[in-house]
């Protein structure tokens, strides 16, 4: 098919993508040439200017204007491209719980020395530091942090008028924690179960004995509180949970206990009674959190110190100094975990789907930025901490910075690019010889040919605007943007895209989804050209994490994996949802038949001879969105292994702490196909820039020495 432009036709995409793309376009030799050549865009300028009467108009003219807007003169090219910006937020509507407690009821717990000053300061930071009103800051100290209170104050956080849909919460609690025997009916996917100690826990009164805040009553908290107010809601826990000190072991500054008193199963079944449809289980310190961002003093098998005077939490205090010093609102809580000092065999965790938003903010920052630390070896190359499982590929190229904070600037120490592929978990950046210090970061600025989206599209007149956001997007300079290639050959696209009734679709080209049945999106687009980049953008991130692999594969049946049915087991008068029937996965696949309520979660049992890291995603075929099933959390150093060698990790019921799957059908359709994408590796990966929003949708609002394992990272 011809395809008319600018004086010229075309029968290839390729030659007119070519054409629009070239700084200096050559005259094309057309099929049809018009009696008059077309004009080559010699002065821009001239683009928003009538033409003269001498010469015809040329429609690549008010094209190229578009595509190549004119600058003001005296302007460098370095200007085009505009620096992160992350807007100073106000915390006027900031609500605060601050508990802190040194003093203890109970013999059986040691009396602490820091929680109380650790609770003063974090109330002073936000009162002095971030504005927020003392009447928004609710603190109990001491003996004021009964069990009852604890409960109550979170429960009136709920209900408290001031407090708006969005507005951001902070819940703050220095003291013991501790792990104890899961109840009957509770140990779904583990066997222990962590619990706050208010100041009158393990304490037997007239009243009977009083227990601990278990992690189910205080999922249950949460997830209620985000019902009702949303997501924005932080959570601080200086204490640990590792229960392996024994008594005589102890010391006054560890804040954590192993707790023997036997927790009744039907404990506060008044507040996780209906929880059902929220999908909260029990592991708050688990990957998958939806209600909250976490911020954890240490890993699960570490414990939470206090300074050697006993006066303060070392976790606390190096996180508000962090603070002042960086400022809340320029990190998000990722960064703010990366950026803390490293503490003596203790490593902060950060949890929760959301901690790449700002702190005590609902948006994230208006571009993902992932930061790589570079070092040079002995060897004088440079090394950056990320490789292949990272996504990252041969070709891609990286601006490297002097630290984090001069990125929106400073100009880069250097431009580098991977010339070799690189290792699993490290690649060598090449380019220019540079002062790096000690060390230095990274930012993608490209990606490599490997990444590129490939699309077919139908040659038609009336898709004007799709070659136009077609040429914008590949020529564009965004960081770390993967590029986009037209073939006419429509069996090596990802994506293919054709005009029916002024509506621009897209047909899905992977066999794997077709042979089921699915062959377009449903959603249709306008003929605009921001709306098909944002389209292609998304297309282009979807298909390179769905399709890449690492090198490493594992035996088979050493990942044993199982997809399952949830049921709400009320027999033990409880609602906790458990398995039920056999393993829903055939041959790879898992057909299921939707119907409103039903709930699934996954079963991961490791056979292999290593502890393992896992993420898991959902890549939907119906709208290019990615949704994360289960993430690790993020450490400032070392990071426990989710799935451990000989063990079982669940996700979506149990200790894996994650909402069960729920599924539904597009409207108008009886079919969808998606994937359930695994990526395993021996090393921690941060993985949490590959979920996606669908673009169809309006988005706009260490110290100690550790053994080494064989480096291995699969999918």
């Amino acid at each position: 098919m011809f395809f008319p432009f600018a004086n010229a036709q075309f029968t290839r995409v390729q030659d007119l993508l070519r054409f629009l793309i070239s700084p200096n376009p050559p005259h094309v030799q057309a099929v049809q040439a018009s009696s008059v050549p077309p004009e080559p865009p010699q002065a821009v300028q001239a683009a928003s200017a009538p033409p003269k009467p001498s010469q015809p108009f040329s429609p690549l003219s008010s094209l190229w204007s578009m595509i190549y807007p004119s600058k003001p003169q005296g302007s460098s090219p370095s200007e085009s491209t505009q620096p992160i910006e992350i807007k100073a937020t106000t915390h006027a509507s900031l609500f605060a719980l601050i508990i802190g407690i040194d003093q203890y009821k109970s013999a059986a717990l040691d009396d602490l020395g820091g929680a109380v000053a650790d609770a003063k300061a974090v109330k002073s930071y936000l009162e002095t530091t971030l504005g927020v009103p003392e009447s928004q800051i609710q603190t109990l100290y001491n003996t004021e942090a009964t069990r009852d209170a604890i409960v109550d104050n979170i429960l009136a956080l709920q209900t408290n008028p001031s407090i708006k849909k969005g507005d951001a919460i902070l819940i703050f609690y220095a003291g013991h924690g501790g792990t104890g025997k899961a109840p009957a009916g509770w140990d779904a996917g583990g066997s222990e179960i962590q619990i706050l100690l208010s100041h009158d826990a393990i304490y037997e009164g007239k009243d009977g004995m009083v227990y601990g805040i278990p992690d189910r009553t205080m999922a249950s908290l949460l997830g209620k509180l985000a019902h009702e107010k949303s997501d924005n809601i932080t959570v601080i826990f200086d204490c640990c949970h590792s229960g392996s000190l024994t008594r005589n072991e102890r010391s006054r500054l560890v804040r954590g206990v192993k707790v023997k008193v036997d927790i009744p199963s039907d404990l506060d079944r008044y507040i996780w009674k209906g929880q059902r449809g929220a999908a909260i289980e029990p592991g708050f310190l688990k990957g998958g959190l939806h209600t909250h961002v976490l911020l954890a003093a240490c890993g699960a098998q570490e414990t939470a110190k206090e300074n050697s005077t006993g006066t303060r939490g070392v976790f606390t205090k190096a996180l508000l100094d962090t603070l002042v010093a960086v400022g809340a609102d320029k990190l998000t809580y990722t960064e703010l975990i990366q950026r803390l000092p490293t503490l003596l065999q203790q490593n902060p965790q950060c949890e929760g789907t959301n901690r790449h938003r700002i702190l005590f903010n609902a948006k994230a920052p208006s571009q993902h930025r992932q930061l790589y630390i570079v070092r040079e070896d002995e060897g004088g190359d440079y090394v950056m901490e990320g490789g292949a499982a990272h996504g990252i590929t041969q070709g891609a190229t990286f601006d490297v910075y002097r630290d984090r904070d001069c990125i929106t600037t400073e100009a880069p120490l250097a431009k580098m690019t991977v010339e070799d592929p690189p290792s699993p978990f490290t690649t060598v950046l090449s380019g220019p010889q540079f002062n790096i210090g000690e060390q230095a970061f990274a930012l993608q600025t490209g990606a490599g040919a490997e990444e590129d989206l490939i699309v077919h599209i139908a040659m038609d007149p009336k898709l004007e605007n799709v070659f136009r956001a077609m040429a914008e997007e590949i020529k564009s300079n965004n960081t770390g943007q993967r590029r986009v290639r037209a073939v006419d050959e429509i069996e090596k696209a990802h994506l293919g895209m054709a005009l029916e009734n002024d509506k621009i679709v897209f047909n899905i080209l992977n066999p794997l989804v077709t042979v089921y049945g699915l062959k377009r999106i449903p959603q249709q687009l306008d003929l605009k050209v921001e709306k098909v980049r944002r389209v292609l953008r998304s297309a282009a991130h979807f298909h390179w994490h769905l399709h890449r692999t690492g090198k490493d594969k594992i035996p088979q049946g050493m990942i044993k994996i199982e997809y399952v049915k949830l049921i709400s087991n009320m027999d033990t008068g409880t609602e906790i949802t458990t398995p039920q029937g056999e393993n829903l996965i055939h041959e790879g696949v898992v057909d299921l038949v939707v119907k409103k309520g039903d709930m699934y979660g996954m079963r991961l049992t490791n056979n292999y001879n290593m502890d393992l890291y896992v993420s898991i995603f959902y890549f939907d075929n119906s709208d290019l969105s990615i949704i994360s099933y289960y993430q690790p959390p993020i450490a400032a150093g070392d990071l426990d292994p989710p799935l451990l060698k000989g063990e079982s990790l669940a996700v979506g019921y149990g200790a894996g702490g994650a909402q069960p799957f729920k599924y539904f059908l597009p409207k108008g359709r009886d079919l969808d196909v998606g994937f359930v994408k695994i990526f395993i590796s021996s090393e921690p990966v941060d993985l949490s820039a590959v979920p996606q929003a669908s673009p169809f949708e309006d988005t706009r609002a260490p110290l100690v020495e550790k053994k080494k394992s064989p480096i291995l990272w699969s999918t």
